[in-house]
């Protein structure tokens, strides 16, 4: 009796310790909470598991705490990013043609990680098949930031989703026999009501937390022109209903006024790139109290990001990508006077290392907003665009991009202050010295107190 009260006693005490909650102690910091237009000198910060539970200036240890001096350095929320592609690391018909599903894979992995190490650490991914990349990571299985997931991209045919060569058949015409890069979860393209309601709740059965429409032609798709609008309110309003009853929303990639405003008539509330938008479509943006989530850097993009792996951009590609980057100041002063609100999204993919150039958005947009402005967009701003995933968030524990008692501990810690001087934000290997996200450390060069 005494041996089996012995063993329980044992084993209870084996699994207190299992779950027991770590806790941190991060002192002697400036903070930027997210939402103020200043720092906070001397604050400290504890963090128990993977929530913030005080902020203070100063703070008892608990019993067992991890202390952690900033050393007078700033810290601020977690950056996010609302427009990348973890699974596109490649060209999509060397994706489709010639690379294992799996190598794929390994390379999302990578570019999940380069992007944490940046200090993002959430990102609204905006189509591809990383549902299982996802759960590897909330799983602690493999390094990188929270994702919110779409899923397939939704295309009509033809238009920018429809990643088929010119001499692959159609799967209407020729038997409904699906490319096995489709059955993969990269592109649903689809025609009419009934197979947009279809494909979105395929989306969101698999577990998207927002659906992503190609409503415009784009740059990297070979048969739609930038100018084309896709899909017909019609459509788009199935895709619409079919999110809103999942509690969530239709973000839409588009870059011309008239498929803007055909999408945001459809109840449509987050537009994508936007670089060809006039004021009619601005103002539209403002009326629906809907989101613009542009990219203001491309101006300034190295000729790689447009063409990876190549010498020079193709002919074609280089007629689309001067078509929009004609249009970019145009939108964001516009964007600027009326103040609608902006996500902060950079859909830098197509390459291993080119996620380093989501971190010139941050300067770019110094154009047009000041750097606190811009912090704002990718901390609490986009933790309210997020936010419209309502129940299908699956991070709904305490509130992203803020530093407040009861948020998730997504923290940074940098040499220098990016409210007065925002380049900080782009040389993380110089000036990022901690990254947290839920409470686990991925980066510390700061030195422990004794």
């Amino acid at each position: 009796m005494k041996l089996h009260i012995l063993l329980l006693t044992t084993l209870s005490l084996l699994v207190a310790k299992t779950y027991a909650q770590q806790t941190i102690l991060i002192t002697n910091a400036q903070v930027w909470d997210g939402t103020s237009d200043r720092v906070v000198p001397n604050t400290s910060v504890l963090i128990e598991d993977h929530l913030i539970v005080k902020v203070a200036p100063t703070i008892k240890a608990p019993k067992g705490t991890q202390i952690i001096d900033a050393q007078g350095k700033t810290l601020i929320p977690g950056l996010s990013d609302a427009h990348v592609h973890l699974a596109l690391t490649m060209g999509m018909q060397t994706i489709r043609g010639q690379a294992h599903w799996m190598y794929t894979a390994l390379r999302a992995a990578a570019s999940a990680e380069n992007f944490l190490m940046q200090g993002f650490t959430t990102v609204r991914d905006l189509g591809g098949p990383v549902f299982g990349l996802k759960k590897a990571i909330d799983e602690g299985l493999v390094p990188g930031p929270r994702i919110f997931p779409s899923g397939a991209f939704i295309s009509q045919t033809s238009g920018h989703g429809d990643s088929r060569t010119a001499n692959e058949l159609s799967t209407y015409w020729y038997g409904n026999i699906m490319h096995p890069i489709d059955a993969l979860g990269w592109a649903f393209v689809v025609d009419g009501r009934a197979e947009v309601l279809k494909a979105a709740r395929e989306n969101l059965r698999q577990g998207a937390t927002q659906l992503k429409v190609m409503a415009g032609g784009g740059i990297d798709s070979d048969f739609d022109p930038i100018h084309s609008v896709q899909f017909t309110v019609d459509e788009l309003r199935a895709a619409v209903s079919a999110a809103e009853d999942w509690d969530t929303y239709v973000a839409v990639h588009i870059y011309n006024s008239e498929g803007a405003i055909r999408a945001l008539e459809a109840g449509v509330q987050c537009l994508d790139h936007g670089h060809l938008l006039n004021e009619t479509a601005i103002k539209k943006i403002k009326e629906k109290n809907a989101w613009l989530v542009p990219q203001a850097y491309w101006i300034d993009a190295p000729a790689d990001f447009w063409a990876p792996g190549q010498d020079q951009i193709p002919p074609e590609t280089l007629k689309k990508v001067k078509i929009v980057l004609e249009g970019t100041k145009r939108q964001m002063d516009l964007a600027k006077k009326h103040q609608i609100k902006m996500g902060f999204g950079s859909d830098a993919y197509g390459g291993l290392g080119l996620e380093s150039l989501a971190l010139m958005e941050f300067t770019a947009r110094t154009k047009w907003y000041t750097p606190v402005e811009v912090l704002k967009q990718a901390t609490s701003g986009n933790a309210q665009l997020l936010a419209l995933s309502g129940k299908t968030n699956p991070y709904l524990e305490g509130p992203l991009g803020v530093i407040v008692a009861g948020a998730y501990a997504d923290l940074l810690i940098y040499e220098g202050n990016p409210l007065e001087d925002i380049r900080v934000l782009t040389d993380p290997k110089e000036h990022l010295k901690l990254i947290m996200k839920d409470g686990k450390i991925f980066k510390n060069e700061l030195k422990k107190a004794d």
